[in-house]
């Protein structure tokens, strides 16, 4: 574990002071001494020797890999950050990595949260483990959308459907399936909501 003076850089984190914070390192499970995360929620890549080939001769040789902070990239519509772990890898979130790294595996049917709502903000102060359902209430509630549809969204869908309404004029007026607002109707989702 290597323990720095945080200098985290980047317009979209949420305001804290580096200056105060002490970044901690540890290695990422299944990838012990190739890549790390902080509790600053950055991720690096570690020097280290890897074999190469010259493409003109075709021999082998060993090349340093010099160690460097990888640049997260948002890999969906919500915001979460993921970086690449490996040439032709897919993306990993950077949020499940801190977690992993720092607290272990999630327990069953948990996955992680972000307590600020920010999705791009992965300080390990920041999340938490929680249920599916605690995750889209937590959405909610600080005002955000899980989906296509918000709190108030579901609510004007409902008086809608009062007021005699079909399903069908409804969902092309929110841009949603009929399905939808069948699902609404009948309480198979947003059935929390009062």
């Amino acid at each position: 574990m290597i323990i720095r003076k945080g200098t985290s850089k980047g317009a979209d984190r949420a305001p804290f002071s580096p200056k105060k914070a002490m970044e901690i390192w540890k290695d990422i499970p299944g990838y012990v001494g190739r890549y790390q995360v902080s509790n600053l929620g950055r991720v690096k890549s570690l020097e280290r020797k890897v074999r190469s080939k010259n493409h003109y001769t075709g021999k082998e040789f060993m090349r340093t890999v010099k160690e460097r902070i990888l640049q997260p990239g948002e890999y969906c519509k919500t915001g979460h950050l993921s970086v690449v772990l490996g040439r032709g890898s897919n993306g990993k979130p950077v949020h499940q990595l801190v977690m992993k790294a720092f607290i272990g595996d999630p327990p069953k049917d948990m996955e992680v949260l972000h307590l600020n709502g920010n999705p791009k903000d992965n300080r390990l102060s920041n999340l938490r483990y929680g249920s599916r359902t605690e995750n889209i209430l937590d959405v909610y509630w600080q005002g955000g959308r899980w989906r296509k549809l918000s709190m108030e969204d579901v609510q004007v869908i409902r008086f809608m459907l009062f007021c005699g309404m079909t399903g069908a004029q409804i969902a092309r007026i929110h841009n949603v399936s009929d399905t939808t607002i069948s699902n609404i109707k009948h309480g198979r989702t947003f059935g929390w909501l009062k």
